[in-house]
């Protein structure tokens, strides 16, 4: 009985995916994990599993997106769903999209998401244990969220939604930007590959630093910075610091993230660093010379142009329009 039961449902979603690309062009696509998948070359009926790095791009592209996961969080958006990032990237709201919202990160509803009878599905790789439960409601791809380079991953988003000479538009103007930031950090700083910055975050009980962080690490590579090398050698993106490790990290410059949904605040998170570890302004270098700054961290999460640059005009802000006193002499 289990075995018909199964069959069915298997015979059910292959009718259903054939129903989803019925009478459309289609392409095949090779996705970050090597499946080969049969995609509509312009898809209509997009549903997105990953709320900041995929929603907030296909959003920004004007693709046809139909469904998306998203949060729940009592303190943003009255306690109704919400995309991290987009939010308050993008001004983002399921209410007023016409996007349907179809479960958690986590926790997918199978139900919504057969219900907005999408043409493709996108998820990130660590979501993989539910490719082949949704490829049988459509088309699904894996994209890989951590270890590639931000815009890389936008480019492929902007392929599978058939929105890349928008995605090439936002590009140049982004690149343009970038320009005159560069050259406007570059009088202040001069060669920046020769100033480090740290991206490091203060918590309860830890320090925690970062080696790639979002929109913020993307800016920080584009502006040629480097960064203390107990990070850039670290394997992971993000990882736990023991104290007694602290002054390896020592940076000409410091960042650290405050989330206000969970109402935290510049003042907070200065304060987290002096409980955890009393008297580090005269330990670090960026504590000492007030090089230290701080970023809301939601503006920071989505995968968007419009994030790229509130980031790239907060660093302009913050370091190319400052007294500097360089870590090493000879900077």
């Amino acid at each position: 009985m289990n075995l018909i039961k199964l069959g069915a449902l298997a015979m059910a979603g292959m009718l259903a995916v054939a129903t989803a690309t019925h009478g459309q062009e289609t392409r095949l696509f090779v996705d970050d994990q090597g499946h080969e998948v049969t995609i509509p070359v312009s898809p209509q009926r997009i549903v997105s599993l990953r709320g900041e790095q995929f929603t907030a791009p296909l959003y920004e592209l004007g693709a046809s997106l139909v469904g998306s996961s998203g949060l729940v969080n009592e303190a943003v958006n009255e306690g109704r769903p919400y995309v991290r990032g987009a939010y308050d990237a993008l001004d983002f709201r399921f209410e007023d999209s016409g996007v349907t919202w179809v479960g958690s990160p986590n926790n997918h509803d199978y139900e919504a998401i057969s219900a907005v009878e999408p043409d493709l599905i996108i998820i990130p790789d660590f979501a993989s244990d539910d490719y082949d439960r949704l490829s049988l409601i459509a088309p699904t791809v894996v994209l890989q969220v951590w270890g590639q380079d931000m815009l890389d991953m936008y480019a492929k988003v902007a392929d599978l939604a058939d929105r890349e000479e928008t995605f090439a538009r936002l590009n140049a103007r982004y690149a343009e930007r970038l320009d005159r930031a560069r050259q406007t950090v570059a009088e202040t700083v001069g060669d920046t590959s020769k100033i480090s910055v740290a991206v490091a975050s203060a918590f309860e009980d830890r320090i925690s630093v970062y080696r790639d962080y979002g929109t913020l690490g993307q800016v920080l590579r584009d502006l040629g910075f480097s960064m203390p090398a107990i990070i850039a050698e670290m394997e992971d993106a993000n990882a736990d610091l023991s104290l007694e490790l602290l002054p390896r990290i020592d940076a000409d410059f410091m960042i650290d993230t405050y989330w206000t949904a969970r109402n935290q605040s510049p003042t907070q998170k200065l304060e987290a660093w002096d409980a955890v570890l009393p008297g580090w302004r005269d330990i670090l270098h960026a504590g000492r010379h007030n090089q230290v700054f701080m970023i809301n961290r939601e503006e920071m999460r989505a995968v968007s142009f419009q994030a790229l640059r509130s980031v790239l005009d907060i660093i302009v802000s913050q370091i190319g329009t400052r007294d500097f006193v360089p870590l090493s002499p000879n900077s």
